[in-house]
């Protein structure tokens, strides 16, 4: 263990007062010297990405063959830059340490977990284990990428929040909390009521079959859990070699809406005329429009996507010998 070097990325935001920020530095240092690691560094991210060249550079400054666990401290949005710094990188681990407003992807060791992946005791022994990750144009995300009404509300809400969160920052941290939820939702009754959303034309091919046609959304998951408590692609596990795909037609804001809350939560199985799942390796989606994509909480603008798993590209640490769980349907 010793041997090993150790790198905490963290995002302050998640850490919602100084008091917090402060504890926690301080209690990691004494884990950490409890343990007699001493070769360890902090890095206070400064902005989005600032850690993928952080973690390059340390990772060169280790030397060929060092074995380095990287730490990313808050919510996925850390994980997302942290994943996309050690992707490629041979002898580098990468911890979750969940403190976000969202901590989706330690779902997929089941509920009610944070505690453990917050322990840096635990968190600084455990094991590794080989997980999957979709990759995207030059990106990769250890979750879920959408396309469609539930990545127009993702992006709709990164607008209003945007918009009104200089309102908000007075406010205690339970009202800043719900008013950010509170946006998500909003996003999706916005996406939900507009007719070009629900009723968008795309090209797919599916492992190179066709599946083109009108959809209302598109769900392509590596893990099952996202947006707090959904989990439609509810048998996605991250380290089964494939993506599961979920592909909502399209139906009137009614239908949408109706069946969108029990899709949401796993039940796509009830509405076989309207939802189909398959898993997949290589996902293609076209439009002659620009799409939103939703990729682990990142927004981008395509007509061209491509999306494919990369199996076994990354290792999780895993406290208490944890496994990816496989959810039941509901």
């Amino acid at each position: 263990m010793n041997d090993k070097k150790h790198l905490f990325i963290i995002n302050p935001v998640s850490l919602k007062r100084q008091a917090d920020f402060d504890v926690f530095m301080l209690n990691t240092e004494n884990c950490l010297r409890a343990l007699g690691i001493q070769d360890y560094f902090m890095h206070v991210s400064r902005f989005p990405r600032d850690a993928i060249a952080v973690i390059r550079r340390y990772a060169k400054d280790a030397g060929t063959g060092a074995a380095i666990r990287v730490y990313a401290v808050g919510g996925d949005g850390i994980l997302f830059d942290c994943l996309n710094g050690v992707v490629g990188l041979a002898n580098i681990e990468l911890a979750p340490v969940p403190y976000g407003n969202s901590n989706d992807f330690v779902r997929a060791f089941g509920e009610g977990k944070n505690d453990l992946f917050r322990n840096i005791t635990l968190m600084a022994l455990a094991p590794s284990i080989a997980t999957d990750v979709i990759f995207y144009g030059n990106n990769y995300a250890l979750n879920t990428c959408t396309i469609g009404i539930e990545a127009y509300a993702v992006h709709k809400a990164a607008e209003l929040n945007t918009r009104y969160k200089s309102n908000w920052n007075r406010l205690p941290f339970p009202v800043r909390k719900f008013m950010y939820d509170f946006m998500f939702f909003w996003g999706g009754v916005i996406s939900a009521f507009s007719p070009r959303i629900i009723n968008q034309k795309y090209k797919i091919t599916i492992d190179g079959k066709d599946f083109s046609g009108s959809y209302a959304t598109i769900n392509i998951a590596n893990g099952a859990c996202y947006g707090g408590d959904k989990k439609a692609a509810i048998a996605a596990v991250p380290d089964d070699g494939l993506l599961d795909v979920l592909l909502f037609k399209s139906t009137n804001t009614l239908n949408v809406v109706k069946i969108g809350t029990q899709y949401l939560y796993g039940k796509y199985y009830k509405f076989p005329s309207y939802i189909s799942y398959r898993k997949a390796a290589e996902i293609a989606v076209r439009s002659d429009e620009p799409l939103v994509l939703q990729l682990d909480g990142e927004i981008f603008i395509d007509t061209n996507i491509t999306v494919k798993v990369v199996p076994s590209a990354v290792r999780i640490v895993a406290p208490d010998n944890l496994s990816y769980t496989m959810r039941d349907a509901l």
